[in-house]
This record gives structure tokens, sequence and C-alpha cells, in this order.
């Protein structure tokens, strides 16, 4: 087992990273350095790294307490980062027989740690290598997603016999959602308001309930989201029996409904409602995820080429632009086909739908639009 261990100054500050360059065990050495605090150095590729991933191992010794720790701690970010890229059960569980994680491994980041007797505590960031990954998925048919969403604000509320309630964090329905939102992995960037006196004052649970367009416009600007999922669970009786209507409808960042996601309709309670509604929640983020990643999906077996023009001010921007295209994982390289002062025109191999190419156009402020002419131009999105 051989590793490279960097050693840096970022600021004044010294870094340790490892990298391992050949091993069938990820282990990593132990390196004290009292009195130093550690900086993460980030992945190129952010939706290849999982942060803060936690070890409190026994072990008869130090060392293998250490060595046992950090393999399950790799094994826990690996499967959290192909959960959030495959999405798919069985193909994880076909991949993680196929190949060992120390093939796509990068580097592992201390954040922090604590070496006891037979004992070993510590917080690890782990990055896998984007490109490795990609390839193998292409060798083996697989699709795959590694475009992030953008932020869609999510709003629980819970409609019972006594009102409206939407900020309260003693309600089951409420709080399970939070946390949902706060243990997520996935690509799509939930994101949650505080439940504070003032939210709870200018968004009105009684408003979100009945989906007023004046209060998610604003709810979306404070929470600077694209999009609004507004989750509504509502308890009522059908003469002595409790039943449980739930749905998830998401709206656009000015009010506007765009589709409505697992809708339950009197579903007969019993004894477990925190049970039915934890399965409503599942059910709805499940959908949502669904959608994004059939959206978005790569796949080198469905490859098209398409022209694109980029109209250009200065070989500056032109050279912006191609660093555009070099990021964007559903373009699998592309052709220049012509460069003068006012634009350039690139063949792309795309790896994916249309959808997807407008998606990771629009995360780097472009648009992909039709010209008068029948052409396709990618242009700055309005105020970029």
């Amino acid at each position: 087992m051989v590793f490279a261990v960097l050693i840096f100054r970022r600021g004044g500050v010294l870094s340790v990273i490892l990298r391992s360059i050949k091993s069938h065990f990820l282990v990593l050495v132990l390196l004290l350095f009292v009195g130093f605090q550690t900086h993460a150095e980030e992945c190129s590729t952010p939706e290849f790294g999982v942060q803060d991933v936690s070890i409190d191992q026994l072990a008869d010794t130090a060392g293998e307490a250490r060595e046992l720790g950090t393999r399950a701690a790799a094994e826990t970010a690996f499967a959290i980062l192909l959960e959030r890229l495959l999405n798919d059960p069985e193909k994880i569980s076909q991949f993680l027989e196929r190949y060992d994680l120390d093939q796509f491994s990068d580097f592992v980041h201390i954040t922090e740690e604590n070496s006891l007797q037979g004992r070993y505590i510590a917080l690890l960031d782990f990055c896998f290598d984007a490109n490795r990954l990609r390839a193998t998925f292409r060798k083996d048919g697989l699709k795959w997603t590694e475009l992030r969403s953008p932020p869609i604000l999510v709003i629980p509320v819970w409609q019972g016999p006594d009102g409206a309630r939407a900020w309260q964090r003693e309600n089951s329905w409420l709080s399970g959602w939070r946390e949902a939102v706060e243990t997520s992995n996935g690509l799509v960037n939930f994101v949650l308001l505080e439940p504070t006196i003032i939210n709870e004052r200018s968004l009105r649970a009684e408003d979100l309930a009945q989906a007023n367009p004046v209060t998610l416009t604003h709810a979306a600007t404070l929470a600077e989201a694209e999009q609004t999922m507004l989750v509504i669970a509502r308890l009522d009786y059908d003469g002595s029996t409790p039943v449980l209507t739930v749905d998830g409808q998401l709206f656009s960042r000015d009010g506007e409904l765009i589709t409505t996601l697992a809708r339950m309709i009197d579903l007969p309670v019993s004894s477990d409602l925190v049970g039915k509604l934890a399965v409503a929640r599942s059910q709805i983020l499940l959908e949502m995820q669904a959608s994004w990643y059939a959206a978005n999906a790569i796949s080198g077996s469905d490859t098209q080429k398409i022209t694109l023009i980029l109209p250009i001010s200065s070989l500056e921007e032109w050279a912006a632009r191609l660093a555009v295209f070099d990021k964007i994982a559903v373009f699998n390289g592309y052709q220049i086909r012509k460069l003068d002062v006012t634009s350039g025109t690139v063949t792309v191999n795309v790896e994916g739908t249309k959808a997807a190419v407008k998606n990771a156009l629009m995360a780097h402020g472009l648009s992909l639009v039709i010209t008068e002419d029948g052409h396709q131009s990618v242009i700055p999105l309005t105020g970029n």
C-alpha cells in the first residue's frame, strides 16, 4: 500500500491531504500536527465529493480502529455518492459488486480527529475522481446524473381540525420535512425557511394552505429559490374515521402551479398517523427526484450531435464559453467549426436530452435559444 502525503500551506495554515496511489484498502496514515488547523481541499467537481463523514470506531489498538473506521467511512461516502449520481438501488448494488471504491478515490481530507487507546474518532471529507467514474459509467452503459438543481424551497403545511400550521417545531409533518431536507444528499437542492416569528407573521399558514400566489412569491424571494414545493397534509373525518389527504404542488418563482406530486386522497388513518405521513413524504420526494434525474440523465448510449452558434464580443468571451462547455458533463467533447469577430460555431457531442442541455447551460448563466433562421444559439441569460 502506497500513499502520497501532500503537505502544503494555504493562507499561512498547514494542510494535510493524503492521496491513495495504489491500495487494496483505503487506509489513512495518521499525521499528528498539534496546534495546526487543517483546511479542506475542495473537489474540483463538488458533486463527486462527500463531506463530514463521522467515525467513532473501537478496536484492540488505535491503529486498527483507525484502519477499520476509515474504511467504513469510505464505504459510507462511496454509497452516498453512487446514490446521488445513479439514483437506482439495483444499479448501485451491481456497481458495488463489480468495483471497489479504491479504484475511484481521489483524496481524503481529515477535518477533525482524535486517536485514543483502542478508539478512533474523526470527521473526514472524501473526493472521488469524476473522470474515472464517468468513463466507467459509459463503459457499463449506465445512465447517471450529476447536475444539481437550482434551489427549490420546501414549505410543509399541516391542516388539521384546529386550523393550519406551518412553523411549529413539534408537529411531526413539519419536523419530518425539516429533517428530510437537512439530511438530503441528492442533486435536488431543497432549501427551507427558518421558523422565525418574522416568517410566521409574513407567511401566514392560512395563506400558504390556500397556495396564495403573492405569499408563495414572497417566500421564494426570501429563500432565493427558483421554485417552491408546497407540501400539505390535511386531516379530516369521514364520520368518526380520521382520513388523510396529502399532496405536493410545485410552483414557479412567481407562484404559478407547475405540477402536482404524489396526491393521496382520503387515506384512512387508524393509529399510525406518523408512519403514513412518512410514507407520503417519501413518495413526494421520490417523484420530485425521479423527474429531475430523468430530465438530466447522461448516457453514453444515447448520443447526438448538436451544432451551436455562440455570439461573442471578444476572444476572452469565446474562451470563457469553451471553458463552460468543458465543464458540462452532458457535453462529451466538441468540434470548432468556425470563428470570426462576432460569433463562433461548434458541434457538441451530447449524451442526454435537450432539457439536460438547457439545464446545464442555465447553471452557468447561459440560455439555449432558437434564432429566426432556425439555428440554435447559446446566449447569456437575461441579467448575466
